[in-house]
């Protein structure tokens, strides 16, 4: 009896030991499923706050702003800089809403006047401006609107140099690793010199004139005058210490480079006038969106070539009053005697066409297209 009463005594505590043990898992369960069920809680607080954040955002225009490095040869006060080029930056900051923006700087901070070109190219400037000249060799046909008496004042060569450009895609070739923004006319050029006036070709033999390019070049040689190449910041102290007898040059440097303290006579003829670029890094351009790429091309082009033409001309009026008001002797060749001053000139077309055929460019062609526009008045 004893030993029966034992085992049921035994019995009943395995038994509530298990009652014990099954009740301890239980409210571990509990306390595990609980602590998930806060976990899962929290993490969906905080997915939903994250949603509710990204919903309150305001989406933004991919992309930083893009601060263009506008290179340049002339001085600081240049009329274009000052009326064309820093109006030029105010107009695409206005027109991309600040995305778009542009530093500029003058003569020759970032380069010399012959690298204003491959300072673009090589991306050490976003754009620049220079004369076609200072690199020889580098725009062959773009050379046609610098041989002689190729347009009357700045924006009528600017319409001839404008119209060949859009007629023969290999005036824009030549521009090769560059975006064209616009290409112009200076206001022609005239003989200033130090101390001998200039009635006549022969009173140029053996004179040494600033030329700025090689159909500058041909022109002195077939007055029998010394070509000296010379970039235009270097010109007022060249003539000032005999370096050079004279320039070849426009009545806008009279004002804009101060050349009426060392010029004593001007023969003006309107000989020939410079060709001017204006080229952008396209490594630059593609980084700017298509949405203020368009808006830009809108402010480039053609009329920004008229209006850096139309500016010339009013340079070379002002220079000119200057030239008057400075006491210079000016001599304007009579219209009788035109012709006495272009005979020796006229070898220079056939011999530029020759050159451009033989290097396998439609020399003839390109000189035929320029002729009409200029006699057409375009």
């Amino acid at each position: 009896m004893k030993k029966q009463i034992w085992n049921r005594l035994l019995c009943l505590g395995m038994i509530g030991l298990l009652i014990v043990v099954l009740a301890a898992c239980s409210e571990t369960d509990s306390v595990t499923t609980n602590e998930s069920n806060n976990l899962n809680n929290t993490n969906n607080t905080e997915n939903t706050d994250s949603t509710d954040n990204d919903s309150n955002n305001t989406t933004t225009p991919s992309g930083a702003v893009v601060d263009l490095t506008i290179s340049t040869f002339m001085p600081g006060p240049h009329p274009q800089h000052t009326e064309i080029l820093e109006p030029f930056v105010q107009q695409i900051e206005k027109a991309t809403d600040g995305r778009v923006t542009g530093t500029l700087y003058t003569a020759n901070a970032l380069g010399e006047a012959n690298a204003q070109y491959d300072l673009v190219v090589n991306g050490v400037a976003d754009m620049s401006m220079s004369l076609h000249g200072y690199t020889p060799g580098k725009f062959p046909l773009t050379g046609v609107t610098e041989l002689p008496f190729m347009g009357e004042n700045a924006t009528d060569a600017t319409k001839i140099f404008w119209g060949l450009n859009e007629t023969f895609p290999e005036i824009a070739e030549e521009h090769e690793g560059t975006k064209i923004g616009w290409l112009f006319k200076n206001d022609p050029a005239q003989i200033l010199t130090v101390d001998k006036p200039i009635l006549s070709p022969e009173d140029l033999k053996g004179l040494k004139i600033r030329t700025p390019s090689a159909s500058a070049n041909g022109i002195l040689e077939s007055y029998g005058a010394i070509p000296v190449s010379m970039p235009m910041g270097d010109v007022y102290e060249g003539m000032q210490k005999g370096v050079v007898d004279g320039a070849l040059a426009p009545a806008s440097v009279i004002t804009n480079f101060q050349l009426g303290d060392v010029t004593n006579y001007i023969t003006k003829g309107n000989f020939y006038t410079s060709s001017i670029f204006v080229v952008i890094n396209p490594n630059t351009w593609s980084e700017i969106s298509q949405e203020d790429q368009t808006a830009i091309e809108e402010i480039i082009g053609e009329g920004m070539a008229t209006k850096a033409a139309e500016l010339y001309n009013v340079d070379a009026d002002g220079g000119w009053d200057t030239a008057t008001e400075a006491g210079i002797d000016i001599y304007e060749i009579p219209e009788e005697d035109l012709a006495i001053w272009k005979k020796p000139l006229e070898p220079l077309y056939e011999k530029w066409i020759e050159e451009m055929e033989e290097e396998g460019l439609p020399g003839k062609e390109v000189y035929d297209e320029a002729v009409r526009l200029r006699d057409q008045g375009v």
